[in-house]
C-alpha cells in the first residue's frame, strides 16, 4: 500500500488532548510536519478524564450497564477528540479529515476479556485520502463488530490501533506521544534521580507493562512484536528524543527498569509437599496465569507454596488456593493482600541466578515476604514499611549497571 517511510503514525494520549489549548498545541506540532509534505495518521485518545467521566455517568443510570451500552458511551469520547484535532489542523490550512471504526471499518473481535481489531475493512479508502501533506485523524480505542456494534479495545487502547494502522499502512514505525518524554529506570516522580532508558527489547516492555508500567498498552507491544513495528516512546510537551520499543533492545544494560506494583494478591500454602501433577493440571485451567509461583523447600519433607496473581483474579484464586491446601494437607494459610511488588526487568537477568543474587545482597537487612526470579524479570512483594527503603537500593544498583555500560 505504501512503502515503509512514506507515512507517519503517531498517537496523542489524553493528557496530550485534555483541553482545547492542548489540541491547538498537538495540532500545531503535527501542522509542521504536514507542511512538509508528509502523510500523516494520527490517532487519538479522549480527552483528559473523560472516559472516566461517561463510565461514572452511566453508572448514574445503572451500577449494572450491559457491556455493548457502556461500549457504545465510552467510544464517543475519542471521537470528540478526532473531530476537533481535524478541525484544528483545517483552521491552520492543513486538509485533515477524522475518522472512526464506523468509516475505517475497523472490525473487532472478542479475545479473552477484550475486543481487538483484526481487520481494516477499509485501508484502500483511508490511504487514498492520504495525499502528501495530508492528516487522517482516527479515533482510537475503539472497533465494530461484524453486527455493527462498537466496542472498545481495553484501557490503552489507542495505543493498539496505532500499532494496527502502521502494520495496514506498511510503516515500521509508530511514535507514542504522551506526557512522559519515554521510559526510565524507575517511576520519575518516585525516584527524581531515574534515568531514561534508550532502547528496549520487545519482551522487556511487554514484561515492564505487566507489572506496573503503563506507558504502552501490553497488547500493541505484543502486535508490535508481531510485525517487527518500532515503538517511539515520546513527550507531547517537548521535541526531546524518547524510548524506541524494538527487535534487539540493549544488550549491555543487563536491567531496564524498576516498577512498582500494587495489584498483586499473594497467598502462602505452609507445610506441604512438593506440588504434583495434579496441581499443576488445576492450575493450567484456571482462566488467567499466575504472576508468581514458588515452592522453596525448609526441611526434606515439606516446604512453603507461594502463589501470587492480580486482584481481578481473586474471586477464582483464592478458592483455588485453599481447595489445594486442603487437598496437599496444608499446615497453614496465609493471605497477603497489602503487599507492594518490586520488578526489576532486563535481558540480562535471563538464566543469570548471580546477577540476581547481586540484587538481592543490596537489600541488606529488609526481607521480602515474596521472591522471584523468572527469565527477564526479579520480582519482591515488600509490606508497605519497606517499599521506600528497598526500591531507593534497587534503583542505586540498577543505575550503577547502567552507569558502568555507559
Amino acid at each position: 500500500m505504501f512503502a515503509n517511510g512514506d507515512v507517519l503514525i503517531q498517537k496523542f494520549g489524553g493528557s496530550s488532548m485534555g483541553s482545547v489549548e492542548r489540541i491547538k498545541r498537538v495540532a500545531e506540532r503535527i501542522a509542521e510536519k504536514a507542511r512538509r509534505g508528509l502523510r500523516l495518521v494520527v490517532v487519538v485518545s479522549a480527552m483528559g478524564d473523560t472516559t472516566d467521566d461517561l463510565i461514572s455517568l452511566m453508572n448514574k443510570m445503572t451500577p449494572l450497564p450491559e457491556r455493548r451500552e457502556l461500549d457504545h458511551i465510552m467510544a464517543t469520547g475519542e471521537m470528540v477528540s478526532a473531530s476537533l484535532a481535524a478541525a484544528a489542523l483545517t483552521d491552520l490550512g492543513i486538509r485533515a479529515r477524522s475518522f472512526n471504526a464506523y468509516n475505517l471499518q475497523l472490525l473487532s473481535e472478542l479475545q479473552g476479556d477484550d475486543y481487538n481489531i483484526v481487520k481494516i475493512g477499509r485501508a484502500a479508502q483511508l490511504a487514498g485520502f492520504l495525499e502528501p501533506g495530508s492528516v487522517a485523524v482516527v479515533a482510537g480505542f475503539q472497533g465494530i463488530t461484524q453486527d455493527g456494534d462498537l466496542t472498545t479495545l481495553g484501557r490503552g487502547g489507542s495505543d493498539l490501533t496505532a500499532v494496527v494502522l502502521a502494520r495496514e499502512l506498511g510503516q515500521k514505525v509508530c511514535e507514542k506521544y504522551t506526557d512522559e518524554d519515554g521510559i526510565y529506570t524507575a517511576d520519575p516522580r518516585v525516584i527524581p534521580d531515574a534515568r531514561k532508558v534508550w532502547h528496549l527489547s520487545y519482551d522487556e516492555m511487554l514484561t515492564l507493562a505487566g507489572f506496573g508500567n503503563g506507558i504502552l498498552h501490553p497488547r500493541a507491544i505484543s502486535s508490535a512484536r508481531d510485525c517487527q513495528i518500532r515503538i517511539h516512546v515520546r513527550s507531547s510537551f517537548s521535541t526531546a528524543e524518547g524510548s524506541v520499543v524494538g527487535p534487539d533492545g540493549d544488550d549491555q544494560i543487563a536491567v531496564k527498569s524498576i516498577t512498582c506494583d500494587q495489584k498483586f494478591v499473594y497467598v502462602r500454602i505452609h507445610g506441604v509437599d512438593r506440588p504434583d501433577d495434579q496441581f499443576f493440571s488445576e492450575l493450567a485451567g484456571l482462566p488467567f496465569k499466575p504472576a508468581v509461583q514458588q515452592f522453596k523447600s525448609f526441611n526434606n519433607m515439606k516446604g512453603s507454596l507461594r502463589i501470587g496473581f492480580r486482584r481481578s483474579d481473586a474471586f477464582v484464586a483464592i478458592p483455588f488456593c485453599w481447595e489445594q491446601a486442603a487437598r496437599m494437607n496444608a499446615e497453614e494459610v496465609d493471605c497477603f493482600a497489602n503487599l507492594t511488588t518490586l520488578s526489576l526487568i532486563g535481558c540480562g537477568l535471563i538464566n543469570n541466578s548471580g546477577l540476581a543474587a547481586t540484587f538481592s545482597r543490596t537489600l541488606g537487612d529488609l526481607i521480602p515476604v515474596v521472591e522471584q526470579h523468572e527469565s527477564i524479570r526479579l520480582s519482591y512483594a515488600f509490606e508497605k514499611n519497606d517499599v521506600k527503603t528497598a526500591m531507593e537500593a534497587l534503583h542505586r544498583a540498577i543505575t550503577t549497571q547502567h552507569g558502568s555500560a555507559a
